[in-house]
């Protein structure tokens, strides 16, 4: 870990050398590389497999104005986050895999078959997701709305509840809408209003817009 973090400061450097030696003006001394980490913006439509992500990666509209610095942030990031998920850690391989789906990663230098490229996320959510010791609610979530959309996998909504009721369980809210949706829709096998109510209700108990909406629509108390 600590020869791929040396080499990826290593590559930055340089690249900051290479921009001071240009006649390019130099950049703003106390410049600080933007986190990683930043809200992405939140969907306006609630309907299901339309979840709000809160995993905080930057959205791909912000993506469009990077600064040559950012992009360089960017590309050494992903390139820890792939050094790390070859070392089998799991968040690692989150975060790879929302590099790729968000669009932060050229496919092609990245060797990656543009046609295989949900193909590929949807198999590191799944791991992510599937790893008991390591419980991520987030990937439950996701990998649960890559089954519902049939993105990258085949659709699947039976599959596609397990994951989010265990993400509900794990507490996103968002995950506590959908799995209450589909009982109450029956469009993922036998319908169960008992289990809707139940899981609509823990959305509305953690202030979900949308679940409190549902609620009144179809007369459900709360």
């Amino acid at each position: 870990m600590f020869n791929v973090l040396q080499n990826c400061c290593k590559k930055f450097s340089q690249t900051a050398l290479l921009n001071s030696n240009s006649s390019c003006p130099l950049p703003n001394q106390n410049y600080i590389p933007p986190k990683l980490l930043k809200p992405s913006t939140p969907k306006q439509t609630f309907g299901i497999g339309q979840f709000i992500s809160d995993d905080n990666l930057p959205d791909p509209e912000s993506f469009n104005y990077m600064s040559l610095e950012e992009a360089e942030y960017q590309r050494i990031a992903y390139k820890c986050f792939e050094a790390y998920a070859g070392l089998n850690l799991i968040k690692a391989k989150y975060y790879k895999a929302n590099c790729i789906s968000r669009g932060h990663v050229d496919c092609t230098k990245a060797g990656i078959d543009a046609k295989e490229k949900d193909k590929i996320v949807a198999e590191l959510f799944k791991e992510v997701a599937d790893d008991e010791a390591n419980e991520f609610p987030k990937a439950q979530l996701i990998y649960g709305d890559f089954l519902y959309n049939g993105e990258g996998v085949e659709r699947n909504l039976s599959e596609a509840l397990k994951y989010f009721e265990r993400a509900a369980d794990n507490g996103l809210r968002v995950a506590m809408y959908n799995a209450g949706n589909l009982y109450y829709e029956g469009t993922a096998g036998k319908r169960d209003i008992k289990k809707a109510i139940h899981y609509m209700r823990l959305a509305v108990y953690n202030e979900y817009p949308p679940a409190i909406k549902f609620c009144e629509n179809n007369n459900i108390p709360l």
